[in-house]
């Protein structure tokens, strides 16, 4: 009996630990948060990844597709990072485009938002443009370009792509390229890929950039910033100028943005919306003289440095990736400045952890806690117009009681004056009739009614 106990736990212990991962370091890889799972695709440590090195990461299927199990609290320190059952089996490896090539680029969509959407890149017309993963069952599907209807969908792993609420990815090219009907962009696109209808359209666009950051708004617009242009220089306008997309009405437009710290352009950075709606969370990036966090107020597209404390990362990364989970902002691997990953050396984790509860103090923490509990948000605009409204109020209230004061005042010194005229006259009178009498002046008295009844003759 104590043999079998045995030997069922080493099995136990045998399942786990082929079930933990300690993952390689990595950079322009993809995250896709799914229920409780952060799932990361793909991603490269090499300067210049070429077939051989590539086939080296193929060895190790579960380092290429794994999750982080966010259902339950952790420290940084031992991350939940956990294999796909089967995955050394069923990763399709052969049928991704190359990471040299750039890529694929990956996001949530479908009835229910449970399946993820691996979109292939140009270069290999022979393989399926789209793959999916199953989360509940952990399938995997293809779909041809004769099963999806209008344009080949395209992507990259320099394409931050955003699934919007009725399950389009809209995926921004920065590349040139030619369609399978012979469209050629040389300035890229909008690849809008409906994954419910599995169909694609190809839209014109106000900017062609790769390794910016995209951000959906409530109101269906994505904010697109930083970034580089086609030819591989930071964009001109850097984060002076932000980009709107409204996917309601494929419109554009450039807002320009204000403060006092709008960071310099860069490239390689990460986005997040924060938990009030309007405020989004900018970190990372290439350029060293930024700082580590930004925050772009949407309400007037004001620039400012959030307060921060806890201990925060020292290296800053780029090419990372950043997700919103319960009240924090999760930032995946990355790279530091010349590709190099020595946060590692510094004793920082693969996961950095923002707790952006509090918008007026954001905490870095090592601790995540799933249940955590989200303070209630209000919007900067509704917060004004409170405020306002309140301030009226004040105002009316105060304006009121001055008026009402003023009446009562007044109605007080008319009726007292009334009635000091009123008491003189009577006064008057009575004096006036009093020195008439002592003076013995013949004064004709009013007949009293018994007199004028008695028909008296009152004249002597």
């Amino acid at each position: 009996m104590f043999n079998f106990r045995l030997l069922l736990l080493l099995q136990i212990l045998t399942i786990v630990k082929s079930q933990l991962l300690t993952p390689n370091v990595r950079t322009l890889h993809s995250s896709i948060l799914v229920d409780k799972k952060l799932y990361i695709f793909s991603g490269f440590k090499d300067f210049v990844p070429n077939v051989t090195i590539e086939s080296t990461y193929n060895l190790n299927p579960n380092d290429r597709f794994f999750y982080l199990d966010v259902s339950k609290p952790f420290d940084t320190s031992t991350l939940p990072w956990t294999a796909i059952p089967d995955n050394d089996k069923n990763l399709p490896l052969n049928f991704f485009t190359s990471i040299i090539s750039g890529g694929v680029t990956a996001s949530y969509g479908g009835a229910n938002n449970d399946t993820i959407y691996f979109i292939n890149n140009e270069k290999d017309k022979t393989l399926p443009p789209v793959l999916t993963f199953n989360t509940k069952d952990n399938s995997w599907n293809s779909y041809s370009q004769q099963i999806i209807s209008g344009e080949r969908p395209i992507g990259r792993n320099q394409m931050r792509p955003i699934t919007d609420y009725s399950g389009k990815i809209f995926l921004l090219a920065g590349f040139s390229f030619t369609t399978l009907q012979g469209v050629t962009r040389n300035q890229g696109g909008m690849i809008i890929f409906d994954t419910t209808n599995l169909s694609c359209v190809l839209k014109d666009t106000a900017i062609s950039r790769v390794e910016y950051s995209a951000t959906l708004l409530p109101n269906g617009i994505i904010v697109y910033m930083g970034g580089k242009e086609p030819a591989g220089k930071p964009a001109t306008d850097g984060f002076r100028v932000v980009y709107l997309y409204n996917t309601n009405d494929n419109t554009w437009k450039p807002q320009p943005t204000f403060g006092d710290s709008i960071p310099n352009g860069d490239n390689g950075i990460s986005s997040v919306l924060g938990l009030d709606g309007f405020r989004i969370i900018v970190f990372g990036g290439d350029d060293i003289d930024n700082k580590m966090l930004y925050v772009l107020d949407t309400t007037n597209f004001n620039w400012y440095e959030p307060n921060v404390s806890g201990k925060g990362p020292t290296i800053k990364r780029f090419d990372h990736t950043a997700n919103v989970i319960g009240r924090y902002m999760v930032i995946a691997f990355g790279s530091g400045p010349g590709l190099n990953f020595n946060y590692r050396k510094n004793g920082e984790s693969d996961v950095l952890l923002l707790d952006i509860g509090n918008s007026s103090n954001y905490i870095w923490t090592n601790n995540f806690d799933p249940n955590a509990v989200i303070p209630p948000q209000s919007s900067s605009s509704s917060d004004s117009t409170q405020s306002d409204n309140n301030s009226n109020n004040n105002n009316n209230n105060k304006n009121t009681g001055i008026i009402v004061g003023v009446v009562v005042g007044v109605l007080g010194i008319i009726i007292i004056t009334s009635l000091s005229i009123f008491f003189f006259i009577k006064r008057r009178k009575n004096l006036l009739h009093e020195k008439a009498t002592s003076d013995g002046e013949n004064v004709m008295p009013i007949p009293s009614d018994l007199e004028l009844s008695s028909g008296r003759n009152l004249v002597k």
